[in-house]
């Protein structure tokens, strides 16, 4: 069971005293020290139970204390360790046994004070060390997650199903920069690397990245296979046992003995370079339990019923414009940053809430008035804005079949209270069951948006969308 490292008071020196007291006892007495990151560590690490780890780590801080403390920790060791009673370690200290009683309570506090140093240091350096694993992140602040990263934390940590969790989302939606706040703040609050969750792995299938002044920059990375996968968890997790001439096999059994015998969070980003998906997912299912996988991808794996599904939607409008504040803050575009709402507005109304498109906004007024930018956003003008829908749609697009483009091109002649199955059959021309497959196909995608309730769906697009399919297509081939 997971818990903080206690403060310096009088229940730590309790917890202390009653571990110096288990040193001798047997293996089934219980742990009061069983809470410490150094204890798992060193049970981890080859001690045979909790007791044992405990007494390593009360070994190292007594050596420590030593430097300072040297006749408080002969004290400790001697009563608890060498078993010596009272009156004989009061006699090799030349004091009475009552004045013995009083250094071993001050002692036990000096202990408790090297403990809880330990402690914190071991947690910080660990913390580091997960972190590092993390992509760097593609953002200075974050809005509208909250609720995100608690109903996605209360679902990683719980110790039973679903073992696969799918954040799914259009480009620049979020997603990446979703699981790595998520990853930050479950290290911060010690809630993975130790105790329910005790290992983190980040694997990636980005093979670009796009900024905000429009560029696309390619990245040095093969596409994610099943063997890169577990070459790059092993690397992370088990770093001895990485690039041994081991055969694919033994290393992927090597990695599914680990994540089947402790619980580790494993993040996939950008699982939609890979090519074979159900290949991937049938490696995921055999690896996980009680490991979790958290994947970030455009595709919603609505067919793999095993697989939990979460959607991340857009910014809402007001958390939108506080990230158009925050980001002209960031620039130095103080009439941007200071505009009203009204003055705003028209930004989200042609980009609607993606994070990755309203930055790119913000990055074109440092040469461009806002309504130029708008404009070339709205009539597809310009690298840049190719840039960002190439970044964005381009993948799905190349992947859609004849029916499916048709039915996508017609998509802006629907409100955005979104349109029937029916209206749309009638628009379209194709068979309503025919016609419900194409669009399951483009929701599947995070083309095509689907509302309404269990009496009747409605499909429609949002703004962005509705912009890339009037323009940039013509450009590619509709």
């Amino acid at each position: 069971m997971n818990s903080p490292i206690l403060p310096i008071d009088s229940t730590l020196n309790e917890r202390v005293h009653a571990a110096l007291q288990q040193w001798h006892q047997p293996d089934a007495a219980g742990c009061a020290l069983e809470h410490f990151y150094l204890v798992q560590n060193a049970r981890q690490n080859g001690a045979r139970d909790l007791r044992r780890a405990a007494n390593e780590v009360l070994h190292g801080a007594l050596q420590q204390m030593e430097n300072s403390y040297k006749q408080d920790a002969d004290i400790l060791r001697q009563r608890f360790a060498d078993l010596l009673p009272a009156q004989v370690v009061a006699n090799k200290h030349n004091v009475v046994e009552g004045a013995l009683y009083k250094k071993q309570r001050v002692a036990i506090e000096r202990l408790s004070q090297v403990l809880h140093d330990m402690e914190m240091s071991a947690r910080t350096s660990r913390s580091a060390e997960l972190a590092a694993r993390l992509e760097a992140p593609t953002y200075q602040q974050l809005f509208g997650v909250t609720d995100h990263l608690d109903r996605l934390a209360e679902r990683l940590l719980a110790p039973e199903p679903p073992w696969i969790i799918s954040v799914e989302g259009m480009g620049g939606i979020g997603k990446t920069a979703l699981a790595h706040a998520l990853c930050r703040r479950l290290i911060d609050e010690g809630l993975v690397g130790w105790g329910n969750v005790e290992e983190l792995g980040w694997v990636t299938a980005r093979q670009t990245i796009f900024n905000g002044g429009g560029a696309l920059k390619n990245v040095d990375r093969p596409a994610l296979t099943v063997d890169a996968l577990v070459n790059g968890l092993l690397g992370q997790l088990l770093p001895q046992a990485a690039g041994a001439g081991r055969s694919a096999e033994e290393r992927l059994q090597q990695l599914q003995q680990r994540l089947k015998e402790r619980p580790h969070l494993i993040v996939i980003d950008n699982l939609e370079t890979v090519t074979d998906v159900h290949s991937l997912l049938s490696t995921l299912r055999q690896l996980a339990n009680p490991t979790k996988f958290l994947l970030t991808t455009r595709h919603s794996l609505f067919s793999e019923l095993d697989v939990f599904h979460y959607g991340v939607p857009e910014l809402s409008e007001k958390d939108a414009l506080a990230l158009v504040r925050i980001e002209a803050e960031w620039r130095n575009l103080p009439l941007l940053a200071w505009a009203s709402d009204d003055d705003l507005h028209p930004i989200y109304a042609t980009v609607g809430g993606n994070p990755l498109a309203l930055r790119l906004v913000v990055g074109q007024t440092l040469m461009h008035p806002l309504h130029a930018v708008l404009d070339d956003l709205t009539a597809a003008r310009g690298q840049t804005i190719e840039n960002m829908y190439t970044h964005i749609y381009r993948h799905a697009w190349d992947n859609l079949d004849e029916a499916a483009r048709r039915v996508l091109v017609m998509m802006p002649l629907v409100t955005e209270n979104g349109g029937a199955l029916d209206y749309l059959a009638n628009m379209s021309g194709l068979e309503p069951g025919d016609l419900r497959h194409v669009l399951e196909r483009l929701v599947t995608l995070n083309l095509v948006d689907r509302r309404g309730d269990l009496r009747e769906y409605r499909y429609t697009i949002h703004g962005l969308t509705r912009a890339f399919l009037q323009q940039q297509v013509v450009r590619w081939g509709a």
